[in-house]
């Protein structure tokens, strides 16, 4: 495999893990303020951080519409889950009887199984697409139909 192919293979999948690691810092981040602070303050909290993600989600929703990029349009559908998600973190935990600090764990589990998934899929799509890339069959072998023209036959008995 080429130098360009692997920068460009290690690119996207660099960017994947890099949100996930956004994403497990956010949930770090969640989980230690529920250590530190009141939970009515934490209630309120979790509400403008949704906001705030799903402000984010839209402005990524925007970029992707003007780029027409469906690359940023699938990272901003995932932001927008993840507003979702801690909207209804406090719903979850109140109505399972969930404890919050395992329900953020777990939470976080489920992001980063799910980013290191998509980066394997990316990664196995990308060698795919460059090993048939290498594969000079469909070159070799038409499409096209090849037109015989008819012949007359020579008849034996006649001759």
């Amino acid at each position: 495999m080429d130098e360009e192919n692997k920068k460009r293979i290690r690119k996207k999948v660099f960017e994947n893990i890099i949100i996930a690691i956004a994403i497990m810092l956010y949930f770090i981040l969640i989980n230690f303020s529920y250590l530190r602070i009141e939970e009515e303050i934490l209630l309120n909290g979790l509400k403008i951080a949704s906001l705030v993600v799903l402000f984010f989600s839209i402005g990524i929703f925007e970029v992707a519409y003007h780029k027409d990029s469906g690359k940023l349009a699938i990272n901003g559908i995932e932001i927008l889950v993840l507003a979702f998600h801690t909207q209804t973190i406090w719903h979850v935990i109140n109505k399972m009887n969930i404890p919050f600090e395992k329900y953020i764990v777990y939470s976080t589990y489920v992001f980063a199984i799910y980013y290191i998934l998509k980066s394997i899929i990316i990664y196995t799509n990308e060698k795919r697409k460059y090993l048939k890339s290498l594969s000079d069959i469909h070159e070799i072998v038409s499409k096209e139909p090849i037109k015989k023209e008819a012949k007359k036959r020579e008849n034996k008995e006649n001759a």
